[in-house]
């Protein structure tokens, strides 16, 4: 290892950590804040934190979908659509097809794969970027959700569906036990991230997103990578799509309106860089808790949900603003 080597490799590594420490102080004095603002006997009851919970759960499996996506060097904005398609027929299959509880579940699973598996056929062999590939998917769920719920909500699920978002592991009657959400969200990001940190295909997709004619010129192989990470997104999409039916009670053909602008601010925060080639699961779930207190936040506070969106919005900037930052500094 050359001495070039040895002073660069703490600068990347204190760099990386940096995209996780700042939004996670962030996040701390945000709690602490909030606690003071909204007392004890709202923010911090433990009805507020299930909200939270369930809340964090869709938006961050949406996000580490999207994180896989970015550190490939592209964007998925149709993750929010997509649930929204798998949600309903995941319901339909339950309420119109007499499906029991693991139908929907598969239901959802594979409407979430297909759509994610046309994202990237039309991205890795249509020649088309991902952001014009992935709005088209949009526009395509959202009108074969329509579709398939004839314009209105599909409910009456399995008996027993509503645990996944509302059932506990262990806990008694004093106790309460870890929400299903909780287990599924951290699941979800665990599996992501031994995919990226322990396997073959994650380290070829780190060097897609690093320097795309490098890794191609090693072997990789560009199109196989860009249709998998979006059979990914699309998979963990339906995924979602659980919790989200499981918590609504039922599919709604018009759910995921902004979830992907939410999932793709919970990643940028959490220091995956829209650049690509740099980022992880863990800084994103931070990402994910950080957005959903803002808007508990703003909910407390009787804020109005536009004013929340132009929140969201100036954090995205923000979040941007400091990657740019952090990516010249690691330079």
């Amino acid at each position: 290892m050359t001495s070039r080597d040895t002073s660069q490799r703490p600068r990347l590594s204190w760099a990386r950590l940096s995209g996780v420490l700042a939004p996670l102080a962030f996040l701390i004095a945000l709690i602490v804040l909030l606690a003071l603002v909204a007392g004890a006997e709202g923010f911090g009851t433990r009805s507020n934190w299930n909200t939270i919970v369930q809340a964090t759960a869709v938006v961050a499996i949406l996000a580490v979908a999207e994180t896989a996506v970015i550190i490939a060097g592209h964007i998925d904005l149709s993750v929010g659509r997509m649930l929204a398609l798998s949600s309903v027929v995941s319901a339909t299959v339950m309420v119109h097809h007499g499906g029991g509880i693991w139908s929907g579940v598969m239901a959802a699973l594979v409407t979430g794969l297909a759509c994610g598996t046309v994202s990237g056929l039309l991205t890795a062999y249509g020649q088309m970027p991902s952001f014009i590939a992935t709005l088209g998917t949009m526009g395509v769920a959202y009108g074969l959700a329509l579709r398939v719920a004839h314009d209105a909500n599909v409910s009456g699920l399995a008996p027993g569906f509503e645990e996944f978002a509302l059932g506990h592991l262990g806990g008694s009657s004093t106790l309460e036990g870890i929400p299903y959400p909780l287990l599924l969200m951290l699941g979800a990001a665990l599996a992501v991230h031994l995919l990226l940190a322990r396997t073959g295909w994650g380290r070829h997709l780190y060097a897609v997103g690093g320097n795309a004619d490098a890794a191609r010129l090693s072997g990789v192989s560009l199109r196989r990578m860009t249709v998998t990470v979006f059979m990914l997104s699309g998979l963990l999409s339906g995924f979602a799509a659980i919790v989200h039916v499981a918590r609504t009670g039922g599919g709604q053909p018009t759910a995921g309106v902004g979830l992907e602008l939410q999932a793709i601010a919970a990643t940028v925060i959490g220091g995956t860089s829209l650049a690509g080639g740099v980022g992880g699961v863990f800084g994103t779930l931070i990402g994910a808790f950080l957005m959903a207190v803002i808007q508990n936040g703003c909910d407390l506070e009787g804020i109005p949900p536009h004013f929340q969106v132009i929140i969201i919005g100036c954090v995205i900037w923000l979040a941007a603003l400091y990657d740019g930052l952090r990516r010249k500094g690691a330079a």
